[in-house]
């Protein structure tokens, strides 16, 4: 069923990306879903396989486009309501409001303006006194934001993002929440694939798993392990997640493997209870040996795990503990792939200075290889094709390697000219000398000689 409550868009939809971004749709939030009970209001676009993790059958639909209304009508037990924020009123107020998307995509484009916090009295006001918040906040100084290149204008520019009553992180968040009577019971550091609450980040003994995690998610890899090594993997997170209400509860992360806990004896454990592995990343250890230009680590490291049932997984998807085993995290591949990604990941970062002879990523997995004790072809290595997007830094590394190359490309083109040059300016000397020998006495006579006996060479082989 629609309800059309006003300010309705006639043309416009948020579900389907063209206008904007795409709407919350994280598979890790759905554990944060299955707790909403009662009367619930999800507010602005949600992904619908995001939805149907939703165990209410009371369930308020608001969108502000009417083809995204229509698109949702057809859910069972769904009431859909296509309008502005500011319009919803008169009902009774909800046990759970759910707003994942934040709170820009909330009023159309023909209501009055409205500042952030405006906007949040507006949808605090729909909730119960006792009732269950969940909200999204875009980090506007996130990592992802860090390295993003100017994006081009989208449809929604009428949206004012530098809003000064906008919270500009956690600490203001939960402060505004708490004024408002809804204080918030966890908080977590949203990144792609992975919900992480305060007690987990401030947990060293983690970082490596987390390093882990993240890094196979979401990008730029560099930023987000430097991040969780100086304690700002909170403050630099592309939003932040807030479960809020007084009866409210949350596990402390989730991830994709399921929620990671700690057991009664105080482990770290997840998904389905087992423990965390605890250690630091091989790729971590493998460039901190490379800018120690200790080689000796550096090829004991790549040949242990070469030769280990981890040979196949990308190092920075695989965990050394303290007692040198590793612990992979992922499937595991062909070991010339992960070979591979770790020599991107060391022409990316710098790191192939110890090595001045290979050129490419492809020369530098050979000679990674033949540490471990392999002989392999450069021209047989695979191309392994990159996720994300390359930083600004990563780029310049690139350009920095490229013009090497290409100065050493035009070094040997100058050589090889000026080889050629002397050799023909002694080829014309060469006959010089030899036309002014051919005219002298001597040099007729043996002129003559030659062609003597070159004709009785020609009768004697007729």
């Amino acid at each position: 069923m629609i309800q059309l409550i006003g300010g309705e868009m006639t043309v416009w939809s948020d579900l389907d990306g063209t206008h904007g971004p795409a709407p919350a749709g994280d598979p890790t939030l759905r554990p944060l879903l299955a707790g909403a009970t009662g009367r619930v209001l999800v507010a602005g676009p949600h992904a619908p396989e995001l939805l149907d993790a939703i165990p209410s059958d009371q369930v308020t639909l608001l969108v502000r486009g009417i083809p995204d209304a229509e698109a949702l009508a057809s859910r069972p037990g769904v009431t859909v309501c296509c309008g502005s924020l500011e319009k919803l009123t008169g009902l009774p107020a909800y046990d759970t409001v759910i707003a994942l998307d934040g709170l820009d995509r909330l009023r159309s484009a023909e209501a009055d303006d409205a500042s952030w916090d405006e906007t949040l009295t507006q949808l605090l006001a729909l909730l119960s006194p006792q009732g269950r918040l969940l909200l999204r906040l875009e980090n506007l100084f996130g990592l992802d934001r860090l390295v993003a290149l100017p994006p081009a204008p989208a449809d929604t520019e009428w949206v004012t993002p530098d809003d000064e009553t906008r919270p500009t992180g956690p600490d203001a968040m939960r402060a505004r929440l708490a004024a408002a009577g809804v204080p918030v019971v966890r908080d977590y550091a949203a990144y792609p694939g992975a919900l992480l609450g305060g007690a987990v980040l401030a947990d060293p003994a983690l970082r490596g798993f987390l390093e882990a995690t993240l890094v196979a998610a979401a990008e730029p890899a560099h930023l987000i392990t430097g991040a969780l090594r100086h304690n700002l993997a909170d403050d630099l997170a592309p939003a932040w997640i807030f479960l809020a209400g007084p009866g409210a509860t949350g596990p402390e992360a989730l991830i994709a493997a399921g929620e990671v806990r700690r057991d009664a004896g105080g482990r770290w454990v997840r998904g389905d209870d087992r423990p965390v592995p605890l250690g630091r990343t091989l790729e971590g250890l493998l460039l901190a040996a490379c800018g120690r230009r200790a080689q000796p680590e550096l090829r004991e490291l790549l040949t242990a795990w070469q030769r280990s049932p981890a040979a196949g997984v990308p190092a920075a998807q695989v965990l050394v503990d303290a007692d040198g085993r590793f612990h992979p995290l992922a499937p595991a591949g062909a070991a010339v792939e992960a070979l591979r990604r770790l020599a991107a990941t060391m022409v990316d970062g710098g790191y192939a200075y110890l090595w001045p002879s290979p050129a490419d990523e492809a020369s530098l997995t050979a000679l990674l290889a033949g540490m471990t004790g392999r002989e392999l072809d450069p021209r047989d290595v695979p191309t392994v094709s990159r996720s994300g997007r390359e930083t600004v830094r990563e780029l310049t590394i690139a350009r920095d390697r490229l013009a090497g190359e290409l100065a050493e490309a035009r070094a040997q083109h100058e050589f090889y000219e000026r080889q050629i040059a002397s050799r023909d300016h002694e080829l014309k000397r060469v006959r010089q000398l030899n036309a002014v020998l051919s005219a002298t006495a001597p040099g007729k006579a043996a002129h003559t000689l030659v062609r003597g006996v070159r004709a009785v060479v020609r009768r004697t082989r007729g």
